[in-house]
């Protein structure tokens, strides 16, 4: 029997007052598999992540997880299923980063409290984002970077099936980002976590991603693996960048460098 795909989103279209910001987008992800988000400013990435969570309705089409509509969970269902991640941390919680990333167990609460695997998986999570050092801080009083790590973290608590990040590596230097990356892909192998990010970084798309999509234009470019969608002539054509591709010949991963504009 063939495993449903996680998501699966089916001519999406969406528009604001001033305009469709979004046209007959669709697109297949199965379980495990992590998909880049990338295209100019504007684009339609975050507008794409909020219908994928149902905070937006779209004009036209639909979105499945797991061969069951969207619109058919109830909220807390929904909210197993899958979380997110804004890229506009919040610096006001007057909670612990413990505290706060044992909100993301909402989901899972009982009228006794929190159990045992509540707890596990917000040690879980801390560790993933490497965040358990800062378990008894207060989160207001963090770095941006550090609470953005602690977001990620409280959306990893939630143990949805499917996790969607707007622009997650915004507030993080080198080390978090590849740190950070490294346990959502071991998360994607090891716990079949899907994952949704918009990102701007495309060695982070090549080191990371299994497969991506390019939208400009409110208007799905390309879709699919990585090798295909990020290529030297689609960047320069869609991103208005000049970049050169370089192969690592230790790992056969792809490295983009921008030439210098004329």
């Amino acid at each position: 029997m063939a495993t449903p795909a996680a998501i699966e989103a089916r001519n999406l279209s969406f528009g604001y007052e001033s305009g469709l910001a979004l046209t007959n987008i669709s697109f297949t992800l199965d379980e495990g598999e992590l998909l880049a988000l990338i295209g100019p400013n504007g684009s339609g990435k975050s507008t794409l992540l909020k219908l994928l969570l149902g905070f937006l309705r779209p004009r036209a089409g639909e979105v499945e997880l797991f061969d069951a509509p969207l619109s058919s969970y109830v909220p807390k269902e929904r909210a197993r299923q899958i979380a997110y991640v804004s890229q506009q941390p919040v610096s006001s919680f007057p909670l612990t980063v413990f505290e706060l990333v044992a909100l993301g167990r909402y989901p899972h609460a009982s009228r006794f409290g929190s159990s045992a695997a509540d707890l596990s998986a917000v040690e879980e999570a801390l560790d993933y984002t490497a965040s358990r050092a800062l378990a008894a801080r207060r989160f207001a009083t963090l770095s941006g970077g550090e609470q953005q790590k602690v977001l990620i973290a409280r959306a990893l608590a939630q143990s949805a099936r499917i996790l969607l990040l707007d622009e997650p590596t915004l507030h993080l230097d080198l080390h978090y980002q590849l740190q950070i990356f490294a346990g959502l892909k071991r998360l994607c192998a090891q716990k079949r976590l899907t994952i949704v990010t918009v990102l701007h970084d495309l060695n982070l798309v090549s080191l990371f991603a299994d497969k991506a999509l390019l939208l400009s234009g409110g208007k799905l470019r390309a879709f699919g693996p990585v090798a295909e969608v990020v290529t030297e002539c689609k960047i320069k054509e869609l991103l208005g960048v000049d970049i050169k591709a370089m192969t690592d010949a230790a790992t056969g991963i792809r490295y983009f460098v921008p030439r210098r504009p004329r």
